[in-house]
């Protein structure tokens, strides 16, 4: 079993995780592993939080009437002097009256022109709840995908379409502007991989199964209790829980699955022949044609991104590591992280905790924050296209790193 904040092995009966501190909450539909302020299971969807009724105030109003007895005063009486009403003009003044119209026109016009262009408020439509895309999803890189993936792998992309969950973890089809959504399954998803006319993904069992995205056929291709799913044209590479947390390959023309390496796998990286991952201590890759095992490096990883000849991860202090494969070497590009790292060709994004996302340069280390607040979970975020898809407060939330425009996707 795995902390859902920091990812740390732990026993099967912990209470709170010995790596950062979390409290483990268990959902009590499939007793998977939750953060302490999820209102939602990551895994089924379950709702974990009971409503809080409103609060109402134990008095009650009762008419002045009520609780006084005797004479009904009708003019009101101040230091023993009657007030009389004061003379009241019921003269219409219009120029007053159009003035004030005009006004209200002006200050209206005003703020709605300052909801529309501010960078960081989206309009809201009608019954007051935030829908709104801020930008078009248009690609994602195959760094992208594979930093997605490293994490819960809630969304992939493919042609005109992104596939992804709701905010009840459904699985879903939208268009590259979000809208237009149709339900695929109606139980919690994760690694959602895309390839040609097939969607796969990890139901809430945690078994592989497919999509096809032309019959609508859906199928369980893979019983085992899998995760890191990665899928190429012909395999589907994965971590078999049930069997030590070895890597497994799905073979996707015979249906067959064949264990590659005995030992703790995670964050699957395929690349050509190679297979970069991690285990608890190291990183290694595995050789698909001749079977050997080559280890990169001697540390823990929290997180593993192949991109260009280098692999990213985040160490146990935190800090955002590059290593240079070509080069053989490494740099440290940013430090004070939390444990997750999402990568494309210019960025690496990272959630720290308590204060938001912040963006760092591949390239200078200069680093911004591109979305200030609380998300579910360490990995409860998505890149595409050097946008954010962040879930705050049980709420999927589209942000634009550019101009730091955020809006809720569904209501």
């Amino acid at each position: 079993m795995q902390c859902p904040r920091c990812h740390y092995e732990l026993d099967e009966n912990a209470n709170f995780c010995p790596h950062c501190g979390m409290k483990i909450i268990r959902c009590p539909e499939c007793h998977a592993p939750n953060l302490e302020e999820a209102n939602f299971c990551q895994h089924c969807g379950h709702k974990l939080k009971e409503e809080v009724p409103q609060y109402q105030s134990p008095y009650h109003y009762q008419p002045v009437k009520d609780l006084y007895e005797g004479e009904v005063v009708g003019q009101e009486e101040v230091n023993n002097e009657i007030i009389d009403d004061p003379h009241i003009d019921h003269t219409i003044h219009w120029k007053k009256v159009i003035i004030a119209f005009l006004v209200m026109i002006l200050a209206w016009g005003a703020s709605y022109y300052y909801l529309a262009t501010s960078p960081k408020i989206a309009l809201a439509n009608e019954d007051g709840v935030t829908i709104a895309a801020t930008f078009k999803a248009n690609k994602m890189s195959e760094a992208e995908r594979l930093s997605n993936l490293a994490g819960s792998g809630l969304m992939a992309k493919s042609g005109k379409y992104v596939y992804m969950t709701d905010d009840a973890g459904y699985l879903i089809g939208v268009d590259e502007n979000f809208k237009h959504p149709k339900e695929i399954t109606t139980e919690a998803v994760n690694y959602i991989n895309v390839v040609g006319n097939y969607l796969y993904y990890t139901n809430a069992s945690h078994m592989i199964c497919s999509y096809n995205l032309k019959t609508q056929e859906k199928r369980t291709i893979v019983k085992d209790n899998s995760y890191y799913v990665v899928a190429t044209k012909d395999v589907i590479y994965y971590q078999n829980d049930s069997d030590q947390e070895s890597l497994y390959a799905y073979d996707i023309a015979s249906g067959v699955s064949k264990k590659l390496v005995n030992d703790h796998v995670y964050c699957i990286n395929p690349v050509g022949d190679l297979i970069y991952f991690t285990t608890k201590t190291a990183i290694c890759a595995y050789d698909t044609k001749s079977g050997q095992i080559a280890l990169i490096k001697q540390t823990r990883a929290h997180t593993l991104v192949y991109n260009k000849e280098c692999l990213y991860y985040v160490d146990d202090n935190g800090s955002l590591i590059v290593l240079d494969l070509k080069k053989k070497t490494s740099d440290t590009i940013a430090s004070g992280l939390m444990g997750s790292a999402l990568i494309n060709d210019q960025y690496a994004y990272s959630y720290v905790g308590g204060k938001g996302i912040v963006r760092i340069s591949l390239k200078d280390k200069k680093q911004e924050y591109v979305y200030k607040g609380m998300i579910a979970g360490y990995y409860d975020y998505s890149l595409i296209d050097n946008n954010l898809i962040v879930k705050e407060n049980g709420h999927w939330v589209s942000v634009n790193t550019t101009n730091h425009k955020k809006g809720r996707l569904f209501k």
